[in-house]
């Protein structure tokens, strides 16, 4: 493996959990520990998209899985608040999980969809904070339709069946 490749977490440490890493998780190698037998990696989470956390990882718990045809990596590295980032949060909501507007905004209002509308969150990740929610109407069940909600302006009604 080398500096920059994608490799596959294969196994899971107390450490790595307790920052919500997981065995199977997706991370950039950006530099080798060459004393400790570990590298810097770069782990991007896959309920929010953007969203990264950069941890200490043995070599042995890695696996090769491909090298990029970017320079995505290698430019975030270089960001001054690379290192800050040490864990991933949990996700609030997961596919298909039923959630109520909480909040009136005009943009959602713009869609027909106002506080104390339920919908049904459509995807398990979000894009920033934002997660996809189809909203369907009071009494009738048909859809509104689908609007991207702040997750604090939803709350959680229901565990989904996923």
């Amino acid at each position: 493996m080398e500096k920059y490749d994608c490799a596959r977490l294969i196994d899971d440490t107390e450490e790595l959990k307790s920052k919500n890493i997981f065995k199977g998780y997706l991370g950039d190698l950006i530099s080798y520990i060459s004393p400790s037998d570990e590298w810097i990696v770069m782990f991007t989470s896959p309920f929010y998209h953007g969203e990264f956390a950069v941890v200490r990882v043995k070599a042995s718990n890695l696996k090769y899985a491909y090298t990029p045809q970017d320079s995505f990596t290698q430019e975030i590295s270089e960001r001054p608040d690379f290192y800050t980032h040490t864990s991933l949060r949990e996700p609030k909501f997961k596919e298909y999980d039923h959630v109520r507007l909480i909040c009136d905004r005009p943009e959602y209002a713009e869609e027909g969809v106002h506080k104390g509308d339920d919908g049904c969150v459509m995807f398990s990740h979000a894009h920033g904070d934002r997660w996809d929610v189809l909203f369907s109407e009071h009494g009738t069940g048909e859809d509104i339709g689908e609007v991207m909600v702040h997750e604090d302006d939803l709350e959680l009604i229901g565990r989904g069946e996923n």
